[in-house]
């Protein structure tokens, strides 16, 4: 009967961890999957038409959709009408295929003010001596582990981009 009980509690306890996963990574993506081109179109207006996000006094029309996640890849589909913090990920890259707009990606160089704020993610200030690229509708960057970037999006500007966050397995 203990056995059983323990049996019980693990797989309760399993399944609260994995349903406190989703949100996060977005649902388990099971089989083939295709995403058709006029999804992926509709993506910019879907998200533009979320409610803004409120941090503070402050509103921005910083908006996700969790596509889903399989395998240690993730999928977001995300638009940005302002920066975002510099950041560096270990045992994770990053895919970025932008769909609509514009932004400058800054990768490289080092992290100024470098703070943990969850292991293996890394939060910043500002980079020195990184280079810059801007990416437009279109155009796909990888971000290896371990590469600071940052996203600076033009007042006025927006960006619609899907992210692959791909978990390295050294």
């Amino acid at each position: 009967m203990a056995a059983t009980w323990k049996l019980v509690c693990g797989s309760v306890l399993l399944a609260g961890l994995a349903a406190a996963q989703e949100p996060a990574m977005g649902p388990m993506i099971e089989g083939v999957v295709h995403w058709p081109a006029a999804k992926i179109k509709a993506y910019p207006a879907g998200l533009q038409a979320k409610e803004p996000t409120v941090r503070g006094d402050r509103k921005s029309m910083m908006a996700l959709e969790r596509i889903g996640n399989r395998n240690g890849y993730s999928f977001t589909e995300e638009r940005r009408d302002e920066s975002g913090v510099p950041e560096m990920h270990t045992g994770l890259e990053d895919i970025l295929i932008i769909h609509d707009g514009e932004v400058t990606m800054v990768y490289g160089g080092k992290m100024e003010d470098r703070q943990e704020p969850r292991p293996g993610e890394f939060r910043g200030s500002k980079i020195t001596g990184g280079t810059a690229v801007k990416l437009a509708a279109g155009d796909m960057l990888l971000v290896p582990e371990r590469v600071p970037h940052h996203m600076i999006v033009e007042k006025g500007k927006s960006v619609t981009f899907m992210a692959i966050k791909v978990q390295i397995h050294k």
